[in-house]
C-alpha cells in the first residue's frame, strides 16, 4: 500500500472491506484512473463530508470556513482540493460513522451559518443519499487533461483563475497534505452540531417526511396570503433548510420595504 493509499483510507474510507467502493488498488489510488468513492455504506453510514464549491472565484468564501471550523467551533482542519474544473472543495472526515442524515445536517448549518451570502445553486453538500459516489483527488480529468489535487490551504488564493493542476501532482507531497489532517473525534462533532443550532430533539426523532402536495396547498389556505405562506415555510424546522432560506430572501423585500415606509 502506497502512502496516498494509506492516508486516502486513513480519513475517508468506511472501516468495512465488504462495501463496495471501499477498495480499490493502489494505481487508482495514484491517480492513473478517477477513483469512485462510495461513501455511504450498507447501513447508511459515511465518514467522508463535502461542501463542494463550483465557482473558482469563491475562495473567500472556502477559506472562511475553512477557518471558522477551527477557530469557532473546534474541529480539526478539513483537506482542501481544486477540482481540476471549476472550483474548490472543502473535505471533512469523521473518527466515527454517522447516518447520513446527520451529515447534510451538518453540512446545511455550515452554510447557513458561514456562507447565507453564497447562492444555493454554487454549492453542492455530499454525500447525499442520491448521490452517494464522489470521485477522490487526485485524479486526471476527462476531456479537459487538467488535474484534480490537494492543496496547500495558505495557497488557495494562487487558483482563483485556474483551480487545477497542469500536470500530475506530486503523489508522496499530496500524501503529506493528508498526512497533516485529523479526523473529527464523535465528541467534537456532537459539541460542533450543538454549537451550529442543530437540535438535539430533530436529532433524536424520525426524520421528518416531505411536506404533500396537498398539506402545502393546505397550508397556503390557511394563512390566506403569499407573504404568511413564506413566513411559515421559513419558521418550519421540517422543512429542508435551502426552502427555508429561500422563503427568508423572498420575504427580504417585505421588511426592508416596512422599514423604509416608517
Amino acid at each position: 500500500m502506497n502512502k496516498l493509499t494509506n492516508e486516502l483510507q486513513r480519513l475517508y474510507f468506511l472501516r468495512d472491506p465488504q462495501c463496495p467502493g471501499q477498495t480499490p488498488d493502489d494505481g487508482s489510488l495514484a491517480g492513473e484512473t478517477a477513483t469512485a468513492l462510495n461513501m455511504i455504506g450498507a447501513d447508511g453510514k459515511v465518514r467522508a463530508m463535502v461542501m463542494n464549491f463550483e465557482r473558482a472565484g469563491d475562495w473567500d468564501q472556502v477559506a472562511n470556513v475553512y477557518q471558522a471550523v477551527q477557530s469557532e467551533l473546534n474541529l480539526p482542519a478539513p483537506a482542501v482540493s481544486v477540482s481540476g474544473g471549476k472550483g474548490y472543495g472543502l473535505w471533512f472526515s469523521l473518527t466515527e460513522a454517522v447516518p447520513v442524515a446527520d451529515a447534510q445536517a451538518f453540512l446545511e448549518a455550515l452554510q447557513l451559518t458561514y456562507l447565507a451570502d453564497l447562492p444555493a445553486i454554487h454549492l453542492d453538500l455530499l454525500p447525499k443519499a442520491a448521490t452517494p459516489v464522489m470521485e477522490l483527488p487526485p485524479a486526471l480529468q476527462a476531456g479537459t487533461e487538467k488535474w484534480s489535487a490537494f492543496i496547500d490551504p495558505t495557497l488557495g488564493s494562487m487558483f482563483v483563475d485556474e483551480p487545477w493542476l497542469d500536470m500530475s501532482p506530486n503523489m508522496d507531497k499530496q500524501a503529506d497534505i493528508l498526512a497533516s489532517l485529523d479526523s473529527i473525534k464523535a465528541e467534537d462533532f456532537q459539541q460542533a452540531r450543538l454549537t451550529l443550532g442543530i437540535s438535539a430533539a430533530v436529532e433524536a426523532g424520525p426524520a421528518p417526511q416531505a411536506a404533500s402536495p396537498q398539506a402545502t396547498v393546505a397550508r397556503h389556505d390557511a394563512h390566506g396570503d403569499p407573504q404568511n405562506f413564506l413566513l411559515a415555510v421559513m419558521n418550519d424546522t421540517s422543512e429542508k433548510t435551502r426552502l427555508r432560506i429561500a422563503a427568508a430572501e423572498a420575504l427580504m423585500p417585505y421588511f426592508h420595504r416596512k422599514i423604509g415606509g416608517q
